[in-house]
């Protein structure tokens, strides 16, 4: 593949200037850092027609590397502020405030709304950082990790529902922000417009890849967290707490659980993800500073939106005009009602909110690429951003189709979420602790020889969904456990079942097939 010179990114204080760095942290003679893992001919020859598409990539400084591991040699000094940064961005969105505000909905009050995002983005947020330390100790995307505890055929389900789970998900960030536009614009920008144009920026920024998107993240979170500063501002003598009030009993009870799952299910599924934007810094990073750094963004990036969302009910609850402003335009009218004594700066502070979303989409557009071509060898002959392309299509699509109904796909879809990564979060913790016991071989990430055929890992994804189906609280299905306590518990229930299911039967695998 063509060289992806790093001279290019001079604009970039941090990634400008950049030098390779070896697997002990010292500094080799300066070259130029590369995207380069075969020889040119051999990989355009392997990926056919697509090789002219490489061809053209190259010309346009787009990033060629796939899920090829990135060695010690193409590592580059990266600040580990960059964790927080990216992070931050991701999270300081309309869509973030929109799960906020579905506590609320869910007859929470809203200081129990409130306990429940402090405490449940605290934590969560802890165990992203920490998967997102994979990246530089392996130079391997997540859904590559993933394949020493789910081998090759657990690998192949993970990815089937990790692709759903982003198309979806960017899906439902692309309604939240087309309503912004929607309301900036007085009603002249339809949804599906501002579906189109969230979608057409994301999918041009994660064409260029790794730098691009990394510098993009970086600024982008400052004019958010300003938003927000200023909805705080001009809201605030709108809020009443004692307008929705905290509940009692095992109604009370229910509902907190069931937010507490949309809560997890938020920040859980950036795990996912994590290591995918730290493969380049070097093998020596500090874990600590990495991890807390990931930690920040994530939690103050969903816990400050979401609070906000939940105190703006209370608005909505007490003040007609933001109970109209809701029910006419949804999330954007609200947020255009509290910005309204400010007049064409709130417009402009509007404008800002809503392209944030593709701050939040180009993390789940650009890790749909490394996800799909970790289903099989095969799929890593279609290039990166040719994934990128077509999965900024796809959920185009689905957000034009699924905008008139955002509360109800937002709500079902962020509790299915932990259903899935519950059971990825487990087995991967488990197979590196236990079973690998902190070492990974790493040349081996591709061996299909090598690597675990996945029975252990097929039957805990498995297993993890008969968990989620006796306990899920869903308004198209109420599984039997979730029946007798009325409370939303998938989540953990297909966590408790993946793990019963994999620790034996791994044991089994290795023990019989001595992978």
């Amino acid at each position: 593949m063509a060289d992806y010179n790093i001279d290019a990114e001079k604009n970039d204080p941090r990634i400008l200037a950049l030098t390779p760095i070896t697997d002990e942290g010292t500094v080799v003679e300066k070259h130029r850092v590369t995207d380069k893992v075969d020889d040119l001919a051999e990989v355009e020859a392997s990926r056919g027609w697509f090789g002219s598409l490489l061809k053209y990539a190259s010309f346009l400084r787009a990033e060629e590397r796939g899920i090829e591991r990135v060695r010690a040699e193409d590592r580059v000094k990266q600040s580990v502020f960059d964790g927080y940064t990216m992070w931050a961005s991701a999270n300081f969105t309309p869509a973030t405030f929109a799960t906020g505000a579905l506590g609320p909905i869910f007859g929470l009050g809203f200081w129990d709304a409130f306990a429940v995002i402090f405490c449940v983005n605290f934590f969560t947020s802890i165990v992203v950082g920490l998967f997102g330390c994979f990246g530089p100790m392996t130079g391997l995307r997540m859904m590559s990790v993933g394949r020493y505890a789910f081998g090759i055929w657990g690998t192949r389900a993970i990815v089937i529902l990790n692709i759903c789970g982003m198309i979806g998900w960017s899906s439902v960030n692309s309604i939240a922000g087309a309503q912004v536009m929607n309301e900036l614009s007085d009603g002249n920008c339809p949804l599906w417009a501002g579906n189109l144009i969230i979608g057409v920026c994301t999918a041009v920024i994660s064409f260029f890849g790794y730098f691009a998107v990394h510098f993009f993240e970086r600024w982008c979170w400052i004019p958010q967290v300003l938003i927000f500063i200023f909805l705080a501002g001009y809201g605030a003598k709108h809020f009443d707490a004692a307008a929705l009030p905290m509940g009692h009993g095992s109604a009370e009870a229910g509902s907190v659980m069931s937010f507490i799952a949309v809560i997890y299910g938020f920040v859980a599924g950036w795990a996912q993800s994590a290591a995918d934007y730290n493969v380049r810094m070097p093998v020596n990073t500090s874990k600590v500073k990495l991890s807390l750094s990931i930690w920040a963004g994530n939690f103050l990036g969903c816990a400050i939106p979401e609070i906000l969302g939940a105190a703006f009910m209370t608005a909505v609850a007490a003040d007609p005009k933001f109970e109209d402003a809701y029910n006419d335009r949804g999330i954007g009218g609200v947020m255009g009602q509290a910005l309204e004594p400010l007049h064409g700066f709130g417009k402009f502070l509007l404008v800002l909110s809503a392209l944030s979303i593709v701050g939040c989409n180009l993390v789940n557009n650009y890790s749909l690429a490394f996800t799909c071509q970790n289903f099989h060898p095969v799929m890593m002959k279609v290039p990166r951003f040719v994934w990128n392309i077509i999965g900024s299509a796809v959920f185009i699509a689905i957000a034009i189709a699924a905008e008139d109904s955002f509360a109800e796909v937002l709500e079902s879809f962020l509790s299915v979420i932990g259903y899935v990564i519950t059971p990825f979060l487990c087995c991967v913790t488990i197979e590196f602790l236990h079973f690998r016991k902190k070492k990974l071989p790493l040349e081996d990430w591709n061996n299909m020889k090598t690597l675990p055929y996945g029975i252990a890992g097929f039957l805990a994804i498995a297993m993890g969904f008969v968990g989620a189906v006796l306990s899920m609280y869903q308004t198209w299905y109420v599984g039997v456990v979730a029946k007798a306590t009325g409370a939303e518990l998938g989540w953990i229930f297909s966590g408790v079942f993946s793990v019963i299911a994999y620790v034996p039967v791994r044991y089994l695998e290795i023990k019989y097939t001595g992978r």
